[in-house]
């Protein structure tokens, strides 16, 4: 996968509007580790990727010897999700737009990746104004 530094201008696919990089790590570059909410991982497990954002290729981790695309369990319909071939795209209050590969949640899961506070911020705020439901009711345990 490509490394792209956090909050660095998005530059992946053309066809995307002005948006900054978040989890686009790689073995060559350190990253920020810690801890982070769990309503975010879980939040990002059910968030949801439009198909204008699914890629034709997939992307391993770069980290260990895990193959995308990694089914992940997750509280939606078929039990888990996919992850490796796609982009979240979260647009924050200040209309910040961020693009993370789908692999942040297992950076985050099994790497203690811990993305930058104005991403995890743009996905709390963006939870606030939606709520579970938009995201599907998927996971009735989110908080808001």
């Amino acid at each position: 996968m490509s490394y792209y530094a956090d909050l660095s201008p998005y530059e992946y696919l053309s066809n995307q509007p002005d948006m900054v990089n978040i989890g686009w790590l790689s073995a060559e570059y350190s990253y920020s580790r810690g801890a982070v909410p769990d309503d975010f991982l879980r939040a990002l497990l059910v968030w949801p990727i439009d198909d204008s954002t699914l890629l034709r290729g997939v992307h391993d981790c770069d980290f260990c010897d895990a193959e995308s695309p990694l089914r992940v369990p997750a509280p939606v319909e078929r039990g888990y999700v996919s992850l490796g071939m796609g982009e979240f795209h979260v647009a924050s209050r200040q209309g910040i737009v961020y693009s993370a590969p789908s692999l942040i949640v297992h950076y985050i899961s099994s790497h203690q990746y811990k993305p930058p506070m104005e991403f995890l911020e743009a996905v709390e705020w963006r939870l606030s104004e939606c709520g579970p439901d938009e995201l599907g009711g998927r996971f009735p345990g989110l908080s808001q």
